[in-house]
């Protein structure tokens, strides 16, 4: 079969993309766009490895701010638990407790990958309810790409844990980029609290690299890209908020 180049001698050779895959990881940033449109049928492992050893090392080193945080969290989560259920005695408290901080600290290991399967299916299914498709390999492309600004999340706790006294890690507000920092974690309902968090910087730049992905490769009309991603917003926020609804 003749080239397109042999049928239109006129016609500009082809230009193929050489972009190093890792320049993906800073393109991601501020091409997003670039990035979904040239990876489209790439392979999700590379950027779901990659973010997930980064987070797991930053974990790690981050384990000093987040420990203290835990321990409010728990503190203030259990004296619900024990007011709701009298029958839970502090050894078994405790033994949640030790569970709960080693999930804590391999998280990144088990649950980033969970997660990026989990928004590759949100993804794959919000392309079908706007009247457009994208195989399941670019769904899951697009759901890793989407975790990137994760890694900068944890580049951020760590200035903070740098540059802050630990004396103020005393909720999951703490550090976060959002509006949640401006409030107490003491007298905040869970409700309120889970609607907080997804206000949060990074959790707003994973929906919104969501929803770009699905929209460059499934070609999504504008209007149809703006309620794409309001409905990943509200999707993503329903576990949280069901999991505070029984909370409270």
């Amino acid at each position: 079969m003749d080239s397109p180049n042999a049928m239109h001698p006129d016609a500009p050779p082809a230009v193929q993309d050489k972009t190093s895959v890792w320049e993906d990881f800073l393109d991601i940033f501020y091409a997003p766009s670039q990035v979904f449109g040239r990876r489209a049928n790439g392979n999700f492992w590379i950027p779901l490895l990659v973010v997930t050893v980064l987070l797991a090392l930053l974990g790690f080193a981050n384990r000093h701010v987040v420990e203290p945080i835990f321990d409010a969290e728990f503190q203030r989560n259990m004296a619900t638990a024990m007011k709701n259920n009298p029958q839970l005695t502090p050894a078994m408290l405790e033994k949640s407790r030790s569970v709960g901080l080693i999930a804590a600290q391999i998280g990144a290991v088990v649950f980033v990958p969970i997660i990026v399967v989990i928004s590759g299916f949100v993804a794959w299914v919000g392309a079908k309810l706007v009247g457009t498709k994208i195989s399941w390999n670019a769904a899951l492309v697009v759901a890793a790409y989407a975790a990137v600004p994760r890694v900068l999340q944890g580049v951020v706790i760590s200035i903070q844990g740098l540059l802050m006294d630990p004396s103020a890690f005393v909720s999951r507000f703490s550090i976060e980029i959002g509006p949640a920092r401006f409030f107490n974690a003491d007298t905040v309902t869970p409700i309120a609290g889970a609607l907080l968090d997804r206000f949060e910087l990074f959790s707003l730049w994973g929906v919104v690299l969501l929803t770009i992905g699905v929209a460059v490769i499934g070609k999504v009309p504008k209007a149809k890209a703006w309620a794409l991603g309001i409905g990943f917003w509200v999707v993503m926020m329903l576990p949280s908020l069901i999991g505070a609804w029984r909370a409270s």
